[in-house]
């Protein structure tokens, strides 16, 4: 029932995309990963002055409980921020609970990573992972991105991540909260009424993705090897959202106990990844996609040499 759900859900999307912006390219590809398998991948690709310009790589994945969605959710969004920030933007149809669980949508990313980094003519004639290489999500999206970061790390990849992008991502769930940090954790209780979705809907999505509570893919932020070797990092969190302090405490750990360079926006009085649920909300998701065009220029700045 669920995949059948989620298949019309993407054949709609699919349906709804339009004609690109005339500021930009898109198209699909088809990235091989393990297992004699292939997944798709949308790409938006800036025009640029010149055709002899280097464009970074943004890999994204995007929201949807690790359940549901599509290469073609956050649309409007990635249209605005590859153009504006000059970046080629490529959002994975990762696999998807509860056929998939855990880990594979992590190891999807991992494969598709390294398939971009060495195959980047194959995803645009000017991709350049020496431009700049970033791994970013939202909502469960970014807990994957985050995952893939570390994983990349763990196995001495030569791949060479320059930024992480989490925006309104679970990097720490409850009882995974570190006891420092314990009574800076309010959000999970404070808008547990009010937020989109609700903490026992949550609870359903992990249950169908199954993470695997002895791996440290599982959390990484709280990952046994540490936090050294992570790139600058580019947090959003919604006022509103049970997830909020996640993505603080995940970047006073990086930044206060591991020197990593980091940036945080906030959106008061805002739900759970607004951007997409509440298109009317137009100043705001404005003000969020310019946002998220500055991060983006940040870690490109950042990038460690």
């Amino acid at each position: 029932m669920l995949r059948s759900v989620t298949n019309g859900l993407r054949a709609k999307a699919r349906e709804a995309l339009g004609d690109p912006p005339p500021n930009l390219t898109e198209r699909d590809i088809e990235i091989p990963v393990r297992d004699d398998r292939s997944i798709m991948a949308y790409v938006y690709a800036p025009l640029k002055d010149k055709a002899t310009d280097a464009l970074p790589i943004l890999l994204f994945f995007h929201g949807g409980g690790f359940c549901f969605g599509s290469r073609y959710d956050d649309l409007e969004s990635n249209r605005t921020i590859a153009a504006e920030a000059g970046i080629i933007i490529v959002s994975l149809e990762y696999s998807l609970a509860p056929d998939h669980p855990f880990p594979q949508a992590i190891h999807d990313g991992l494969d598709a990573l390294s398939w971009i980094a060495n195959n980047p003519s194959q995803v645009h004639p000017s991709a350049s992972p020496s431009a700049g290489l970033i791994v970013a999500g939202t909502s469960a999206g970014g807990s994957i991105a985050n995952a893939v970061v570390y994983l990349n790390r763990d196995l001495g990849s030569s791949v060479k991540v320059t930024g992480q992008l989490l925006s309104a991502a679970p990097l720490l769930p409850p009882p995974t909260v570190p006891e420092r940090y314990r009574n800076d954790y309010v959000s999970h209780e404070q808008n547990r009424d009010v937020a989109i979705p609700t903490a026992e809907m949550g609870q359903l999505f992990l249950a169908a993705y199954k993470p695997d509570p002895t791996s440290p893919l599982s959390v990484p932020a709280i990952h046994p090897s540490g936090n050294s070797g992570i790139p600058p990092t580019y947090l959003q969190a919604c006022g509103l959202d049970t997830l909020r302090d996640e993505s603080f405490i995940y970047e006073r750990i990086l930044r206060q106990e591991n020197g990593i360079a980091t940036r945080v926006d906030l959106y008061p009085g805002l739900p759970h990844h607004f951007w997409e649920f509440f298109p009317e909300l137009t100043n705001q998701i404005h003000k969020r996609a310019d946002d998220t065009v500055k991060g983006i220029r940040w870690l490109l700045k950042t990038a460690p040499a």
